[in-house]
């Protein structure tokens, strides 16, 4: 009978989140809350199948765990997640003991708050298309280091709920012993047998024996990482990033993702019931005045890291800003820390609540991006030390004074690179404008102009002669970035060429009512060179394939 009152709430949860465009796990748990204040506690005791439901989560984000976005900017990932953790969790111990809560409820909380939220950050980023960008790359790079931090974290919890007073660094070392052992084993076993066995089972063409398998493997890992007196959630997280190795791994996510999102909605639900209204009420405004302080360090010191890593103006304020949610390992930290006795149930409700209120804020407060940075650089415009902050950062020598009736690319990513290329065959004065250091230093030294700013910065413009150009072209993704450069070249040089890349369907719209000379969508060019391939391997003749990409054209163009 509890399983299905639960069922319902997470159903009505989830059409409440869509109506409200927010992250699904934010309605799961409010209608948990709402629900959980109503339902007698007999009907409430799904705890065993909330479980599963963390564990197949944190199988399902080891899937999901990509080292190639790490590795692109695998500096100011690592290190400044790092960092930012360590910061934020030192300055947000100091602020909650002043609030009146104890030491240890105090460390778990500031924990818990520093870790932000990957799922919502793909929603923010895939919605605004800017996951390719430089700061979208930066922070989900940032976010996923975060996601493997909570492997020493969730390894210490239960040696903080002994509550030792003294020798605790002792047992704190022998537990992250076991977990480097339990680690390395996993690492090898996925070397050794995983891939080898998924391989196996995949040739069979059997799903429900692939599907059974990784349930299987991440129940298995999560009983035997128990054994060590290590988190069974952990345990799946690790099974998650050894499939994430195999070349099945987006095989197994698809099959195990069904099934993850029952078992969470069911996590999320339950969660809820763990927060009392009462609790709520009696404590808005500490909550409300958390949730501030969260978002406001949380920025700050997001903002201080990225800067000092060479990102700076619009790359470090949407970072800053993108990151000031609290993520849904928090939810974690807190139920397992409620769990073993080192919170209280008001403190877990007061820690839930602050994290709901950061995932309903973040989206709103992102949209604010773009008029923050313009207006904070403009008041500092005066002076020097900040404005060289909130500018677009460095601005090198790029061997551009001679330059005339050159073309200028703005972002020398998949499709800019492309581009120099064949201006490169061709002898085609060109300088390249780039916010990404490595892409810089590559083309310096193969002797190719380029400047080192962010292009939606007029002075960088100037610099690469914006005014004596003949063409530029947006070869970034960013929409935003794009309005912006378009309306300063067509102020500034109505007669420079602007050629476009269109990322989504919308921004093709948006790029020709802002009277761009030509609009690009990859995507679409791609289409068209697959239909002239198909219908050529046909048989059709040449007349035929163009009518009918030109009708496609036509029909894009209206």
């Amino acid at each position: 009978m509890g399983l299905f009152f639960v069922v319902v709430a997470a159903c009505l949860g989830g059409l409440l989140s869509k109506a409200l465009k927010l992250p699904s796990l934010v309605g799961y748990i409010v209608v948990g809350i709402v629900v959980g204040a109503i339902l007698p506690p007999s009907f409430k005791e799904v705890s065993g199948l909330a479980q599963i439901g963390i564990i197949l989560l944190l199988f399902s984000v080891g899937l999901e765990l990509s080292f190639e976005k790490l590795s692109k900017y695998l500096s100011v990932s690592v290190f400044g997640a790092i960092l930012q953790m360590v910061l934020f969790s030192f300055v947000g111990y100091f602020i909650l003991h002043g609030l009146g809560f104890s030491s240890l409820p105090a460390i778990i909380l500031s924990i818990g708050f520093s870790v932000s939220s990957t799922a919502v950050l793909v929603k923010i980023l895939g919605d605004k298309g800017e996951t390719d960008t430089i700061h979208g790359e930066i922070m989900l790079g940032w976010s996923l280091v975060q996601d493997l931090a909570v492997i020493p974290i969730m390894v210490v919890l239960p040696i903080l709920a002994v509550n030792l007073p003294v020798g605790i660094i002792a047992p704190i070392l022998l537990s992250l012993a076991k977990a480097a052992l339990v680690i390395v084993g996993t690492v090898i076993l996925a070397k050794i047998v995983v891939p080898y066995f998924i391989h196996l089972l995949a040739g069979t063409n059997s799903r429900e024996l692939l599907l059974l398998a990784s349930i299987a493997m991440a129940l298995g890992t999560a009983t035997i990482t128990s054994l060590f007196g290590i988190s069974p959630a952990l345990g799946a997280f690790l099974a998650g990033i050894v499939i994430s190795e195999s070349q099945e791994n987006h095989a197994v996510f698809a099959e195990t993702r069904p099934l993850r999102d029952l078992f969470v909605a069911l996590f999320f639900v339950t969660l809820g019931f763990l927060v009392s209204p009462s609790v709520i009420i009696s404590n808005l405004g500490l909550i409300i005045v958390l949730t501030l302080i969260v978002i406001l360090l949380k920025a700050v010191i997001v903002f201080i890291i990225s800067s000092l890593f060479g990102y700076k103006g619009r790359t470090a304020v949407s970072v800053s800003f993108g990151l000031v949610q609290v993520g849904e390992f928090a939810f974690v930290i807190f139920s397992s820390a409620l769990a073993l006795g080192i919170l209280g149930k008001e403190e877990t409700s007061i820690g839930i609540s602050v994290t709901l209120l950061t995932l309903i804020i973040s989206p709103i407060l992102y949209n604010s991006v773009l008029p923050f940075w313009r207006k904070i650089r403009n008041v500092t415009s005066g002076v020097p030390a900040l404005a060289h902050i909130f500018s677009a950062g460095e601005h090198h020598e790029a061997g551009t004074e001679e330059l005339k009736d050159h073309i200028i690319i703005c972002g020398y990513g998949r499709m800019g690179k492309w581009i120099g290329r064949a201006f490169q065959t061709f002898e085609i004065p060109f300088v390249v404008v780039d916010y990404n250091q490595n892409v810089v230093q590559e083309l310096k030294r193969n002797g190719t102009p380029v400047l080192y700013g962010d292009p939606t910065e007029p002075e960088v413009l100037e610099a690469v002669g914006i005014r004596n150009s003949k063409a530029i072209i947006l070869a970034i993704p960013d929409r935003i970035a794009q309005e912006t450069l378009i309306a300063y070249v067509q102020t500034v040089a109505p007669a420079t060429k602007i050629i476009s890349r269109a990322h989504l369907d919308s921004d093709w719209d948006k790029l020709k009512d802002l009277q761009v000379d030509k609009v690009v969508q990859p995507e679409f060019e791609a289409a068209l060179a697959i239909v002239r391939s198909v219908l050529g391997s046909m048989g059709k003749s040449n007349e035929d394939i163009s009518a009918v990409t030109k009708s496609l054209r036509l029909s894009r163009s209206k």
